[in-house]
């Protein structure tokens, strides 16, 4: 089984808080550890307990707007998916499977996606850490240890498909999972010089073995 992971770029964008003020250092940071100091938009569900995203991918995501729009595939700071038009195009012109799209309502040149299908990810194996649960909503403050990626035995990806891992990955609202494709979805996107999205492949030893 030949699988990939994509990462993807951040596109300077938040869609669950205000945009947060930051110092010039700070927004060289933001890459790797994301400023949650802006106040969550209203209306947004969240723990009252823990402050966690109770209902994150089904949120309307009205307001947003995407800052850095050089991009075919990205991700805003606080871990949504965002697609341009031609990656659905490419999408659509390759037969691929297994992302729903979402048009912005505020942004229309940009979709949030979201694998529809999950793979279980081997988290004993791979010694994955889970920080601070809450004992309301069950949310952990942090989620670490997703590289390198460790399926369990039997996990399955067709090659024209996206998946996504069971674990959420991250510290608060950034916490997202791992987007995993096929070959022929991974061969489409190189194909087609996407930018945004760097694809590496999963190697078969990592996956679990009985």
């Amino acid at each position: 089984m030949s699988v990939f992971r994509a990462s993807l770029q951040h596109n300077d964008t938040y869609a669950f808080r205000d945009y947060s003020v930051v110092t010039w250092n700070q927004q060289v940071h933001q890459e790797l550890v994301p400023d949650m100091s802006g106040n969550s938009h209203e209306g947004i569900h969240r723990c009252d307990r823990c402050g966690e995203l109770t209902s994150k991918w089904d949120e309307p995501l009205l307001g947003v707007n995407i800052n850095k729009r050089k991009y075919d595939l990205s991700i805003t700071y606080d871990g949504v998916l965002i697609a341009s038009e031609k990656f659905k195009s490419v999408y659509a012109a390759n037969n691929l499977l297994g992302l729903e799209f979402r048009r912005l309502p505020n942004d229309t040149q940009f979709f949030a996606i979201h694998a529809t299908r999950t793979v279980e990810f081997d988290a004993e194996r791979r010694k994955t850490r889970f920080i601070k649960p809450c004992q309301k909503c069950g949310r952990c403050e942090s989620v670490v240890g997703a590289k390198p990626v460790f399926l369990k035995t039997g996990s399955v990806v067709d090659d024209h498909e996206f998946v996504r891992t069971d674990l959420e990955f991250g510290s608060g609202d950034e916490k997202h999972p791992l987007l995993i494709c096929g070959k022929v979805a991974a061969k489409a996107i190189c194909n087609a010089k996407l930018k945004g999205v760097d694809l590496t492949p999963i190697e078969e030893d990592l996956c679990s073995k009985t």
